[in-house]
This record gives structure tokens, sequence and C-alpha cells, in this order.
């Protein structure tokens, strides 16, 4: 697919001050201004923040009573219920206000509901377990906002709820005994874009107190769910995820220990990368697949053998999750090529029985890389068809679904991903349905892939110190992306490669310097003819330090043939 670049407009003015300032180079400060990052101030917070400048707790709405209610249940030896979720966002936030509570007296148990069996959110077998154990206080994390009927039920049986969550908010707020979300109207917490476990974390900080330094070891949880939820890492999110990394590559938990050993990775080179594409995506496997149960028993434990089991057994279910994921993939893009009408549809939408709810949300997120339009991937049992769908810019998903409310059953979500529940008889309205929508929305332009790129630099201007420059930048995620860049008229040193099952290698020269470039599901993205080609290419890159031997690795976005001449950059 071809794919628009858009190099950032330079302000030459701006970018003098920040690099004055703030002692850095010119580049460093263009990506700073591409981020929004304005003023010395803005540059300054961005930079330097750390745990110390994390707001108030207690500035969110609901907080005290909260608080008050938890130490209430504690004096009167009530036992707490904490309802998570299945992914890596929930079960961190399960984990840490599950410990939390624990070692401040509480006696607390834990209900994690299944992806196929339950669906998200609060559910009806929640409700009748906590009947049964005498529950007196349930606590919702990373859900709830929407359980309207679920809280109802609850508080008709004597049970107070506390919600704790960070999604959208629906027409009706349930009637909790309080509710902690800071996207609530006349809320006055001043960040808003907290994920789940970020929201268990300002709850866990404000029952241990705020000047306590035990809430900060749990900073490895918030980070993992932080990151791996793809909530923006500006702000508080930031914060959580700098300080989290320090704390995760020295965590204490043995669980975590265990799975960064059988993933492969040295606690001491942890970055937000591993969390979202090695770390996290274990953790995920199990409630993708099966309960989430091993996941979040492997946070609790601290026996080391119990540790090193439950890990390989995640590693274990990733792998079966990778080749689940693969072979739907390869159904659902066949599905595209004999269903979908591109001049007509702007909205993939499929559906099949034989395919397993827990890997649709990644099916989707593929579909959408792949043909840059929306895609909803939908199993069906019986006649309850239940779906997960991805987006583009310029497309709010839960609007959209919004829109097709009379239609579902359910839905639920954030603008780029969201779920939904609809009987499989109104799965064709459905489709069309949200095809108008998208119509009305979407526009040809919206349908064209685009390339963010911060500057055009050339392999001269490569050096120590920019590489510890952009590392300053980090960590890299949603909202905070890593730098892009844009260099022309390169050549290739010998014929491109394929290794592993998509991945392009070749090397890349200037005529004075030579570089790696590794394309990650490029393969068939470019002729391999290019060995005497001029080529443009979008990267990002990296300095690899392999045994004392300093080395740079790009990390392609997109590579084109130019029609300029490889010019050897100065410095």
């Amino acid at each position: 697919m071809v794919k628009k670049w858009i190099v950032k407009k330079s302000d030459a003015q701006r970018q003098k001050i920040l690099s004055e300032e703030l002692s850095v180079l010119p580049v460093t400060a263009q990506v700073l201004l591409n981020r929004g990052i304005d003023t010395i101030e803005a540059a300054y917070a961005f930079l330097k923040s750390g745990i110390l400048n994390l707001h108030d707790p207690f500035l969110m709405k609901g907080m005290d009573k909260a608080v008050s209610r938890v130490k209430k249940a504690i004096e009167k030896k009530e036992e707490i219920m904490i309802h998570g979720d299945y992914d890596v966002d929930g079960i961190c936030a399960t984990a840490l206000l599950k410990i939390v509570l624990t070692r401040i007296g509480a006696k607390v148990s834990h209900y994690i509901p299944n992806r196929v069996a339950d669906g998200y959110g609060i559910n009806n077998n929640a409700i009748k377990l906590s009947i049964e154990k005498h529950i007196k206080l349930f606590i919702s994390v990373d859900c709830g906002i929407t359980a309207v009927k679920q809280v109802d039920a609850l508080n008709k049986e004597g049970i107070d709820v506390i919600i704790t969550d960070h999604h959208q908010l629906g027409e009706e707020l349930p009637r909790a005994f309080s509710i902690l979300n800071p996207l609530q109207k006349d809320c006055a917490y001043p960040y808003k874009d907290l994920s789940g476990v970020g929201v268990a974390f300002k709850f866990a900080a404000a029952l241990c107190g705020v000047d306590s330094d035990n809430i900060y070891e749990h900073l490895d949880l918030a980070c993992m769910g932080t990151i791996s939820d793809v909530v923006p890492l500006t702000g508080e999110n930031r914060i959580l995820v700098k300080a989290g990394l320090e704390q995760l590559r020295n965590s204490k938990k043995k669980g975590i220990q265990a799975l960064i050993s059988v993933a492969g990775l040295k606690g001491k080179d942890v970055t937000s990368h591993h969390v979202g594409y090695i770390l996290g995506p274990r953790i995920n496997a199990a409630g993708r697949l099966k309960s989430a149960d091993p996941a979040l028993e492997l946070l609790l434990t601290q026996n080391q053998s119990t540790a090193q089991e439950l890990a390989m057994t995640l590693d274990t279910e990733n792998y079966n999750r990778q080749r689940l994921e693969q072979k739907t993939l390869s159904e659902a893009l066949a599905k595209v090529e004999r269903e979908m009408d591109f001049t007509r549809d702007r909205v993939i939408v499929l559906e099949d029985s034989n395919w397993h709810s827990g890997v649709a949300g990644i099916v989707a997120s593929r579909l959408v890389d792949r043909f840059n339009r929306p895609a909803v991937v939908i199993t069906a049992k019986d006649d309850i068809a239940k779906g997960s769908g991805r987006s583009i810019k310029n497309f709010h998903l839960v609007k959209a679904f919004g829109e097709c409310s009379h239609l579902l059953d359910n839905f639920g979500g954030h603008c780029y991903a969201a779920g939904l529940t609809l009987n499989k008889s109104r799965l064709e309205d459905f489709k069309k349905l949200i095809n108008q929508v998208a119509h009305n929305s979407i526009t040809q332009e919206d349908l064209i892939p685009v390339v963010n790129i911060d500057i055009e630099l050339g392999f001269g201007s490569f050096s120590d110190r920019l590489f510890e420059e952009m590392d300053m930048l980090s960590p890299f995620g949603a909202g905070n992306p890593q730098p892009v860049f844009m260099t022309k008229g390169l050549k290739a040193k010998s014929q491109p490669q394929v290794v592993g099952r998509d991945t392009l290698k070749l090397w890349l020269t200037d005529g004075k310097k030579t570089c790696e470039a590794i394309g990650y599901r490029m393969a068939d993205a470019v002729d391999l003819n290019i060995a005497d080609a001029n080529i443009d290419i979008v990267y990002a890159c990296s300095l690899h330090d392999r045994r004392g031997i300093k080395s740079i690795q790009m990390q392609l976005k997109d590579i084109k043939m130019s029609e300029e001449l490889a010019p050897g950059y100065p410095v």
C-alpha cells in the first residue's frame, strides 16, 4: 500500500531557543516541538519530572468516600471482592490492588471474568459469587463504568460498590457507593488519560498515604498495564512508566522476574518496547485463549518455583496464541478478498463461527495495519455474535457503534478500540449501517496511510550525543512515539534479504556511512532487485551495544525508489 509521507514543519526560531536553553541538538529540539512541547517550562516538565510530580490522588472525585469505605471494611473485618479484567491492564490493576489491600489488613477475594464464557465487564457469575461469599464491599478495576444494571443488582443485596475505571462514560452512571474515573465531568483530577491500573494505583496510593514509599514498589505493575493498554505516554502516564521501568528492571516480584527470564530478556535491559511486545503479550495470552487466572497468580506469587512454572505456562500459551492468530489472520485475509468491495465498503466487518474471540482484536488490528480502514472481527456462538473492532484516525469507533446501538446488545471501549455484542440475525444490518456511518465521516484521504516524519536527517548527523538525547525522550509509545526520520538518496550495499517469516534486512549507505536496516512485516513491501537503485527511507533508529561494539540499527517504516543520488550528507 502506497503511504503518504508527511514531514513535520520545522520552526527554526523556536528550535534555536529550545536548543540553546536546554543545551540539546536542534534535532532534539524539533522533536520536542513536534510533540507539542514548545516552552522551556514544558520541556523541563517532560524531561525532568518524576514521582514527586504525581498528582494528589485525593483530587479525584470520590476518592475520600472510597478510602473511608475500605477502612470501614477493614475495621469491621468485611471481605472485599476485587473484580478485574482479563487483559494486561486489568490483571495488573487487580494484582496491585489485592497486594496493597492485603498489606493494610483487608480480607480480599478476586474475580476475573473468562473472555469467552463471560465477556467483558461485571457479570452475573461475579454477582452470584459475591452473594455466596457474603461480600459487603465490591471493587471493580478497569471496568464497571457502564454496569448500571449489575451495580443495581449488587446494591439490592446490600453490597456497596466502588468502581475504578478509565473507560468512556455511558449516558447513565451506575449508582455505586463511589466512582473513581477522572473522565467524570465534575472530577477535578488534572490528568484524564490514566489507564485502569493507573486509576487503581492512585486508589492504592490514597489508601497507603501519599508519602508512603510502599506504594512505589508497585510501579512495575502500573508500568506494564499502562504500556500494554496503549494509553498516551504523556503527563502522569509518562511518569508512571518512566519510574515503573526502573522498578520493573529491579522488581522484587518473583513472577515478574520469572517472566523476564522465560522471555529471554535481561532485567536491566527492559524497555517499553519489551513490555509492549514481549512481556505484555505473555500476560495477555492466558486470558485470550483460556482463563486469565494463571497470569494473575504469576503476579501475586512469591514462590520461586511456582513463578517459574507459571511463566513457562504463559510462554506456551503465547506461542499457541501466535499460531492461532496467524491462522485466523490468513482466513480473514481470504475473506477480505472474497467478500469485501473497497469501492463500497469503508469498514471491514468479518464473521466466522470457528474463530476464537480471544484473537479477534489482534486480527482486527492487523487488518487495520494492512488496509488502513476500520475493522471489526466477529465470532458467533449460537445466536450471539461478539466482535472486537479497531479503527483509524477520524473514525471514533465507540461513537460509530453508538449510531448502531439499536442493533447492538452491548458495546464499549475507546475511540480506536472497542467491543460489541449483538444477535447474529442483525449482522447484515450492522454491516450496512456501520458502513453508512463511515461514508458520512471517513474521506478517501483518510484511507491513505500516513507516515509522520519528525525531520529529514542525513547519516552524517548520527552521533553518540544524538542517540543519548533521543533516549532522554523515552519511554516511547502512544502519544510519545519514537522519533521518525527520513533520509533520501541512499543505496543498498548488497541485495536485501528476507529473514524469518516476513522481515526485510538490508545494509544502506550514503557513500560515507553504512547502516543496517530492518523492516518488520515488510518482506513484500519492496522489489528485492534494488541493489543498484537510489532509495528514500523513513525509519526510527537506535544505538546497539553488542559486547562493547556500538552499531546503528534502523527500523524501517517505509521505503521507496528515489530520483536522487546518494549525497554523502555532511556532518
